[in-house]
């Protein structure tokens, strides 16, 4: 199925389970696609989940947007169609968003862009999901400062830039990344900044930091974008050998592994299972979604095609 941003870009949209359990929104990362979260979906989708997928815009089966794109973009268009679709669906119950690195990004610059607790979410994963460490030691550092002059000299940028990837990428998209990599702020080019105003929002929230993530999200980055959020329930979990873990997960195994399948995956499923009432939106939240359900009747807003994928 699709839907249509209100920039006029189609997104491909996925769902795996039953209609009639609580939902969660499931997104990938940079150089990826909605296939990386596949496998964590469909385990998800088992144990009672409603779990809804998509490719960003210009990934996957999404269109290519007339216009270069950043973050920004993403959070302000693709998430804000993602959800009020699912808001469609799934009214009163309110969805749960689970991201991977850029994916548990985009809903964090989301939220910071929305009113004082926001509750349109029942709660938040981030798994590697940062862009403002400043604890890596002085040669990846250097890297992001060479990646940065390198990426003006391309719109996209292949994936054999990275190690494990799929889909080309956004040069601006990057080089933002790089630069509030080198600032240690998630800051817009107006000064806006979202570390700052995640200080409003109090919905759960868990995040993961692979112990072996050194150049991409580095623990101290997970932990400086968890510590913004003005939530009581928050919890970050550090997943190496010290802390009991079978490895010192890298970047994208944290999310795709052997290891990952037989105790991440738990423990995602474990959290969501201790939050899942929530789900059921309260009657403030139900009066938000059925204005955005009213918004949503504009053409182009509502999904093209409805048919489940598993």
């Amino acid at each position: 199925m699709h839907t249509i941003t209100d920039d006029g870009t189609r997104l491909f949209i996925s769902r795996i389970g039953d209609r009639d359990c609580p939902p969660l929104i499931l997104s990938h990362g940079t150089f990826s696609n909605q296939r990386s979260c596949t496998p964590l979906a469909r385990h998800l989708a088992a144990l009672g989940w409603q779990c809804w997928l998509f490719d960003w815009r210009g990934h996957g089966s999404s269109a290519m947007p007339r216009h270069p794109y950043n973050f920004e973009t993403i959070a302000g268009q693709d998430v804000v169609a993602i959800l009020r679709a699912v808001e469609e669906e799934c009214a009163p119950q309110r969805p749960f968003w689970l991201g991977h690195s850029g994916g548990g990004l985009i809903a964090s610059l989301w939220l910071a862009r929305q009113g004082a607790d926001c509750s349109r979410l029942a709660g938040l994963l981030l798994l590697a999901a940062q862009a403002s460490s400043t604890g890596r030691p002085w040669w990846p550092q250097w890297q992001i400062r060479l990646m940065s002059m390198l990426l003006p000299l391309r719109q996209q940028i292949s994936p054999r830039w990275a190690t494990v990837a799929s889909e080309a990428e956004s040069s601006l998209l990057l080089r933002q990344w790089c630069r509030w990599n080198l600032r240690g702020a998630i800051r817009s080019a107006d000064g806006f900044d979202y570390q700052a105003a995640l200080g409003q929002q109090s919905l759960p929230v868990l995040a993961l930091a692979g112990g072996g993530d050194c150049f991409i999200s580095p623990p101290d980055g997970c932990r400086h974008l968890l510590q913004s959020f003005a939530s009581h329930d928050k919890r970050f979990v550090l997943c190496d050998r010290a802390h009991g873990f079978l490895e010192d997960y890298s970047h994208d195994r944290l999310l795709l592994s052997k290891n990952a399948k037989n105790e991440i995956w738990p423990l995602l499923a474990n959290w969501l299972e201790q939050h899942a009432a929530l789900s059921r939106a309260p009657a403030q939240a139900a009066a938000r979604q059925h204005q955005a359900g009213e918004q949503a009747t504009r053409p182009g807003s509502r999904l093209l095609s409805n048919f489940d994928s598993g």
